[in-house]
């Protein structure tokens, strides 16, 4: 394999201005894990740093959930509290893994700053699968412990492991064995915080990345790799606050500029989108105001009520944002900046946004759980002006585009997305095989087909893996077609997206039936055994075999472009 350097990225020119030595946000380079990486020169590098910076906040508030106001004094009080029990009841200490599966809410917050002050690495559970998918994310992790809430402990009742249960009156706590959160979590007086002062290499959470093989694999991120993505954050926030100034000539209020502004938090804390907007907040001394699930009345609650004027989102909210009779120009107008990742947008909802919100600054960023999300990013009119594009390699983010056999492909040539940054991942959990086909020298393979033009614009052409995105969610088809498989009624299956106006994409799939069921039935076995938003929403029964390659194969490629064409010829 051809292993040379890649040539080096071309960049947004704004990154000029504000990185470099002596200007607002300077670079240095590091060796972590004998890596050599690039590092913003005075940003935190581990969480710990992150904790005692906030922990000083005092009465500034925090976390906001419904009627639920704390602030930071309170927040890491009461991580104080739990803290020192997971560190002497449950003997949680460096590299201890610790399951957290619950709604969006404060407590998730406090178990987080908890297990990872004391060392411990926190797996954040997918909290709305099913009893199945979250003990075998448990047990892919290697979790001694498990924090869970009341529905989730109902619904894992009895799991290999301790549990601290928040809302403990909703579930039958073990003898000896379980815990109640609230009674661990209280504020005790002259009991301070005090977080185990990490290596940049120390793990610190485990994110679930759906299984291309039919189960998700746990993705390693350490304290190093939070905390540079928390930096490149404020850090592209910055460059987007000019640009918006600069493009549409409105100062942007210091109360609303990037490092001030309230982080809202829209998707579930499972994600690297729930979760790293927290780590970001803490980071700037934020807000962060945690929504249990997307509801588009709260959203305008926030806009009207908290001056939320940044929204990161996913197409399924904006669409329905601006189906809501509370879209008023007045409130349209309050949202400065609107920020997606993922494929490109509807051009009808770009139009849309661009007639009503002519003074909201769109971003696409393109990144993954495996590279804590920063990869690339475009802005503005250079958005509008390459909508397919994913934009520029982020400041300190190493981006290439390879061929099979490593080498760098041409401009414009066709090849897999490389990644490499100090916020690339350590490795899937308890998957070696599966970590040296994705980390190579340094550099994470994405399982992206992209390419990159002359001016240094990368675009995702396709998916290398087979992978829906509905509502935000990823979905990948081996999974589906694994439980598929089970239902001894089935003797072939494909799963499969199909366009949806609202979701993007919604899963769907042929079934070769070896034996009588209905579309019902296989929805039930599915629903039975994974989250509701991977079920197929349409199932298509049939006797006839599915087509195959010359080397025996199904041939995806053809059949998902047939019934895609099928579908939109209705």
């Amino acid at each position: 394999m051809d292993r040379t350097e890649p040539r080096a990225n071309l960049r947004d020119p704004l990154a000029e201005r504000l990185i470099g030595p002596g200007k607002t946000f300077e670079t240095e380079q590091v060796t972590i894990a004998g890596i050599r990486q690039q590092v913003f020169r005075h940003a935190p590098r581990n969480l710990a740093a992150i904790y005692r910076k906030a922990a000083d906040l005092g009465a500034r508030p925090m976390v906001v959930a419904g009627d639920v106001r704390l602030s930071y004094e309170e927040t890491f009080a009461r991580a104080a509290g739990l803290s020192q029990a997971l560190r002497g009841r449950f003997q949680v200490g460096p590299g201890t893994r610790v399951a957290i599966a619950t709604a969006n809410r404060p407590e998730w917050v406090i178990a987080l700053i908890a297990v990872t002050a004391a060392g411990g690495i926190a797996a954040l559970v997918n909290s709305r699968g099913s009893a199945e998918e979250m003990l075998h994310a448990m047990a892919t992790a290697g979790c001694e412990l498990a924090i869970l809430d009341g529905e989730r402990a109902a619904l894992v009742p009895d799991p290999p492991m301790s549990r601290i249960v928040i809302e403990g009156e909703r579930a039958s706590l073990r003898p000896g064995q379980d815990a109640d959160f609230a009674e661990l979590s209280h504020a005790q007086p002259g009991i301070d915080l005090d977080p185990l002062d990490c290596d940049p290499s120390h793990g610190a959470v485990i994110l679930f990345t759906s299984g291309t093989t039919g189960r998700p694999k746990g993705a390693l991120l350490s304290q190093g790799a939070l905390a540079h993505a928390a930096a490149l954050s404020e850090v592209m926030g910055t460059m987007q606050d000019l640009l918006y100034e600069e493009e549409l000539g409105i100062a942007v209020p210091p109360d609303r500029a990037s490092m001030a502004g309230p982080a809202v938090i829209l998707t579930p804390m499972f994600h690297l989108t729930g979760m790293l907007p927290v780590v970001r907040g803490m980071s700037l001394g934020a807000t962060i105001h945690i929504m249990a699930k997307w509801n588009v009345d709260i959203a305008f609650d926030m806009i009207e009520q908290s001056g939320l004027s940044r929204v990161a989102f996913v197409p399924t909210m904006l669409w329905d944002m601006l189906q809501s009779p509370r879209a008023t120009p007045e409130n349209l107008a309050a949202i400065r900046s609107l920020a997606y990742g993922g494929g490109p947008l509807n051009s009808e909802l770009v139009a849309e946004v661009r007639r009503r919100m002519p003074k909201s600054l769109i971003t696409n960023t393109y990144g993954q759980s495996e590279n804590t999300g920063w990869a690339c990013s475009l802005s503005g009119e250079a958005y509008l002006s390459h909508p397919q594009s994913c934009g520029w390699a982020c400041p300190t983010v190493d981006v290439s585009v390879r061929r099979e056999d490593g080498s760098e492909a041409d401009v414009d040539e066709a090849g897999e997305i490389w990644v490499r940054s100090a916020a690339v991942m350590s490795e899937y959990v308890g998957d070696p095989a599966a970590t040296a086909a994705t980390l190579i020298d340094g550099w994470c393979a994405t399982g992206d087909i992209g390419k990159v033009d002359e001016a240094g614009l990368f675009s995702v052409l396709d998916r290398k893996k087979d992978m829906v995105i509905s509502g935000g969610e990823n979905i990948y088809c081996a999974e589906v077609e694994r439980l598929l498989f089970d239902h001894p009624a089935v003797r072939e299956a494909i799963a499969y997206g199909l366009p949806d106006p609202r979701l993007g994409e919604r899963v769907a799939a042929t079934v070769v039936l070896e034996t009588e069921t209905s579309e019902a039935a296989l929805k039930a076995h599915c629903g039975e055994r994974m989250a509701i938003y991977k079920v197929p929403r349409e199932i298509v029964l049939t006797r006839e075999s599915l087509p195959r390659t010359a080397t025996g194969k199904i041939d995806r490629a053809n059949f998902v472009k047939t019934a895609r064409a099928a579908r939109e010829e209705k």
